[in-house]
């Protein structure tokens, strides 16, 4: 998948990732740029801060570790510098130049002087070309429009585009939830007894929409059965069959690969078989069906050579098991056909 970002990425860059001790900074050492306010800092907003109690101490500004760029607080530096004051106090914050920028218009946003909404809507263009895999609703949390106007904004800037997006709770989802539920359907159709939340998981889809693709999948199965079902006995039959060996109950020829995979999704599919404890054990051996000899080497190469004798002695004796397995299938399937 393109463009996939990290679940922990969405939540980098909020206040708790900024450094709790304090600090004093010399605002000479300090970088006054890269601010989201295209118009630079309001003068009368800052005289107003050096006006307001003069003898107390300003809050701590926010800055970026290791090059000093003010994230948060241009005001109150500028308020220090009308004060006469040489140093300010500041606390940290420990990351890249695009979580300093998401930190800055989401702090910028949520107190002081707001950001305008032209600087707003330009904070969104940047936060859009620097994390695609963002929902609408994550970046609209971070600079304070809806999820709707983010969306419009998206489709005008040209931002590439994900197949999965990160929300507000770092969850990764599918963009069209039409791919997500081709996912979940496969994952169900090669394993029926996976639990909705580990298909859930996989897909990146809701535990509700993987129940409605388990629910629509049993449906079409129990459609299937009187079909299934018209068929084997088609192919039990003398008149359809009239290979001996089939009529007088002796094993048929063994599958071909073809063939191999077609019963298997068959059987999977099946909720005589899906829904009891013994029809999930038998799916679940019989996968061993579906082995072509490429895995069947890599099994081999792969093996430990203290693990050979041990592998190949079971293999064998499972040989045997399925032998005497197939024997007896093939017995009830003649008394089967006898009784009728």
């Amino acid at each position: 998948m393109s463009h996939v970002v990290s679940g922990d990425a969405i939540n980098c860059e909020r206040e708790t990732d900024i450094g709790s001790d304090v600090e004093w900074i010399s605002i000479a050492e300090l970088v006054l740029r890269g601010s989201p306010r295209s118009a630079g800092e309001d003068a009368d907003h800052a005289l107003a801060l050096a006006e307001l109690e003069p003898e107390a101490e300003l809050p701590p500004i926010v800055v970026q570790r290791g090059t000093n760029r003010v994230i948060d607080g241009m005001h109150r530096v500028r308020a220090a510098q009308l004060r006469g004051e040489r140093a300010i106090r500041a606390r940290y914050f420990d990351g890249d130049d695009a979580g300093a920028f998401v930190l800055a218009v989401r702090l910028n946003v949520r107190h002081g002087l707001p950001l305008s909404l032209a600087d707003r809507k330009s904070a969104v263009l940047r936060i859009l070309s620097e994390h695609p895999g963002w929902s609408n609703r994550a970046v609209a949390e971070v600079v304070g429009l809806s999820p709707k106007t983010v969306g419009a904004l998206r489709g005008q800037c040209g931002a590439p585009v994900a197949e999965v997006r990160i929300g507000r709770d770092g969850r990764v989802r599918p963009v069209s939830a039409a791919s997500g539920r081709e996912r979940a359907r496969e994952i169900l159709l090669r394993d029926p007894t996976s639990s909705l939340r580990t298909v859930s998981a996989a897909a990146g889809v809701s535990p509700g929409t993987v129940r409605a693709v388990r629910m629509q999948l049993n449906e079409q199965a129990t459609a299937l059965i009187p079909e299934q079902r018209a068929a084997e006995q088609r192919a039990a039959s003398p008149k359809q069959n009239p290979d001996p060996r089939r009529a007088r109950g002796a094993t048929p020829r063994p599958a071909g690969p073809d063939r191999t995979g077609a019963m298997l999704r068959a059987l999977r599919s099946d909720p005589s078989l899906r829904f009891n404890e013994s029809g999930r054990l038998l799916l679940s051996v019989l996968a061993v069906a579906e082995m072509d000899a490429r895995t069947r080497e890599r099994l081999i190469g792969d093996l430990p050579d203290h693990c050979v004798e041990f592998v190949a002695e079971l293999a064998e004796a499972s040989g045997q098991a399925w032998q005497e397995l197939a024997k007896r299938l093939a017995e009830r399937r003649c008394a089967a056909a006898g009784s009728k």
